[in-house]
């Protein structure tokens, strides 16, 4: 078993303990595509990349569905992101929902090399650039109250190299690449705007 499943494992073990309301391992997963027969685009496919149904000449032309905006609109007890690549900060946010009565969510991102077509061991720094590059914060929502910034980059990386390290993104045009570090910033400003002050597990 590779870390990656072997992590996997571990923490399908931990939200089962925890009697955690997650969908089925895949989109929400943070894999960003379908994974019932193989990487194929879903509403969670972020925005220009390739899968095996919006191959490279036509990729995904729609930004991806903000599940966490649409479960904060239900006003659930409790919704989080956190990714693979800050374990302390996923495994608070496993325990805190442990404590939480009602529907509970987590949004983890983990990276899969085949379908987001990179080398395994690049795995837990896609997963940290995906955050200092704001492309995917980790925050928390409680019963539909204002988002909680649980991190801030000090300095942003650029979304270049995020995208960059990933070969579904490779047919970008520095033009695309450059429009979607805009959608980024846009979307970091908006949360910005409305976060509440950073909190702990």
């Amino acid at each position: 078993m590779d870390v990656y499943m072997e992590f996997r494992y571990k923490l399908q073990q931990a939200m089962e303990l925890a009697k955690l309301v997650i969908p089925e391992v895949g989109e929400d997963f943070g894999r960003q595509f379908g994974m019932n027969t193989g990487a194929q685009r879903s509403s969670a496919t972020p925005l220009g990349a390739w899968t095996t149904t919006t191959p490279a000449l036509s990729p995904k032309a729609r930004p991806k569905k903000d599940i966490l905006a649409i479960l904060a609109a239900h006003r659930i007890p409790y919704a989080a992101t956190a990714s693979v690549a800050y374990p302390e900060d996923l495994m608070a946010k496993v325990t805190k929902a442990k404590r939480i009565q009602g529907t509970r969510f987590l949004h983890v991102l983990a990276p899969c090399p085949s379908g987001w077509k990179y080398e395994p061991d690049l795995t837990i720094r896609l997963a940290r650039l995906a955050v200092e590059s704001c492309v995917f914060p980790l925050v928390e929502i409680e019963a539909g109250a204002g988002p909680k910034l649980n991190y801030i980059p000090p300095s942003p990386r650029p979304v270049a190299e995020y995208l960059a390290a990933q070969g579904r993104f490779g047919h970008l045009t520095p033009e695309a690449v450059e429009s979607i570090q805009r959608a980024v910033e846009q979307e970091w400003a908006r949360f910005q705007a409305v976060a509440c002050a950073p909190v702990s597990g």
